[in-house]
């Protein structure tokens, strides 16, 4: 998120392209459904074909925003989700907390998503929560060895952990594991198959993600029924 910065201690920047994905979300709740299922999170949400892979599900949005942290989706909670009234959100978040400007440990990430949860349930008591876990990185192309200071697998295991002491504790908030069937542990890196970069997923890294999150969120749309 630096850019052509030369300093920036720790000052999140919005970018044109976010303002534009911003435009757009608030642009289609206006015209929502509600009680659907709403992705929120950052570019591999964002870049998630959710007609693609979801298309038993007729309501559903993606309010994934490239570039975005645990920190700022706070600020767009009420025009990416709540306005939105979805019985059902799929939340991912956190890679990019640990990238070169930012720099948060574990334990603020899960602050700030915590923060994010509250006002999501305290808005709409009705719906439920998948907090999907971070998913690993190829560390040498979009980790700390290349110059991301915070992004390593152990620290992304670490969030995971504490991402499921989370949701122990919160009434309608379930984790959906991913990081083991993504991680290659002989490399300790993220499957080459499933990225594209090291960070972005790869069709086959889509696929996969989706195994994951489809048996839980199909539970919870059959108890709909």
């Amino acid at each position: 998120m630096r850019e052509e910065m030369i300093y920036n201690p720790d000052f999140y920047q919005l970018r044109e392209y976010m303002l534009q994905t911003m435009i757009r979300i608030i642009s289609e709740n206006k015209k929502s459904k509600a009680n659907g299922i709403l992705f929120l999170g950052d570019s591999i949400t964002e870049w998630y074909n959710l007609e693609k892979y979801y298309p038993e599900i007729p309501i559903k949005y993606n309010s994934g925003i490239a570039g975005a942290t645990s920190e700022s989706l706070r600020w767009i909670c009420d025009e990416a989700v709540i306005k939105y009234h979805p019985h059902l959100i799929v939340l991912m978040i956190g890679i990019n907390d640990f990238g070169n400007t930012n720099m948060r440990s574990p334990r603020e990430i899960v602050s700030n998503v915590q923060i994010l949860l509250d006002l999501m349930q305290r808005n709409l008591p009705n719906s439920k929560v998948l907090l999907v876990e971070t998913l690993p990185c190829d560390e040498e192309r979009a980790g700390w060895l290349a110059g991301k200071k915070m992004r390593s697998n152990k620290m992304i295991t670490v969030l995971n952990e504490e991402y499921e002491e989370l949701a122990k504790i919160l009434s309608g908030v379930e984790l959906v594991k991913t990081f083991k069937s993504f991680f290659d542990e002989e490399h300790n890196s993220i499957y080459s198959a499933y990225t594209t970069d090291g960070l972005h997923l790869s069709e086959a890294g889509y696929m996969q993600l989706t195994r994951n999150i489809k048996p839980i969120l199909q539970k919870y749309i059959d108890n709909e029924v």
